[in-house]
């Protein structure tokens, strides 16, 4: 190996962003394809007459894919904005609000995100949408065996305060994602389960804010981010 390409190298956020936000276009269209097909095959069940028995297996095929594609369509709303341009040009909570209740939709954890919370003046602030939604994604991974996720916030966009609080077990944060999040770890000890925490660090970071993490107690870990 060449000096040259043992080196380092250093991606520009923007680059990442618009990675993540070519994926997801790239991938929702299809996804959507497949919803429709899903409603087609719907709609020609009902006007068939009788219930055969392939018409009963093929009830439960379409409820199988309803339900996975559902699904993808929901992470994917929830990357587009948490790892793409699109969640730094958000003006307003509204989409980010929606798409956190849907990633969480059909799990374990429960979303308590209020509306007008932050207020929506807030989110002039640059990339404060997408450090929410963030920091959700991380609160839900925290509770491994399900709990509440809450949202909290005071301020306006020049200075303010984001928490968001998960209650539940085991309410921690493993000290991979902690190291992950803060940025002490190397690219070679990121691993799948820990580069969401990685990337919202940088994120942050790069947009001027501080996260700071709390363990309050076995049942509720905090986060905080501060501008």
């Amino acid at each position: 190996m060449t000096e040259s390409s043992s080196r380092p190298v250093s991606v520009d956020i923007r680059v990442l962003e618009l990675l993540a936000s070519k994926l997801c276009h790239d991938l929702v269209s299809p996804v959507g394809a497949i919803r429709n097909g899903l409603e087609l095959i719907e709609e020609m069940q009902e006007d068939e007459e009788g219930g055969s028995a392939v018409g009963g297996f093929l009830g439960e095929a379409v409820k199988l894919i309803d339900h996975s594609s559902g699904q993808a369509d929901r992470r994917l709303r929830v990357f587009r904005l948490a790892y793409g341009v699109a969640g730094r040009d958000q003006k307003g909570f509204g989409d980010a609000r929606a798409a956190a209740a849907g990633y969480v939709e059909g799990g374990r954890t429960r979303l308590d995100w209020p509306e007008r919370v932050p207020h929506d003046m807030t989110a002039q602030r640059r990339g404060v949408v997408k450090l929410v939604l963030n920091l959700v994604m991380l609160a839900d991974e925290a509770l491994t065996h399900g709990g509440l996720v809450s949202v909290a916030a005071d301020g306006d966009e020049t200075a303010g305060r984001i928490t968001v609080t998960a209650a539940g077990r085991p309410g921690t944060l493993n000290p991979e994602a902690a190291a992950a999040l803060a940025g002490t770890a190397g690219a070679e000890a990121l691993t799948p389960r820990t580069i969401h925490a990685y990337l919202a660090g940088r994120l942050a970071e790069s947009d001027g804010f501080r996260i700071a993490v709390a363990t309050e107690s076995s049942e509720r870990l905090v986060f905080t981010a501060e501008w």
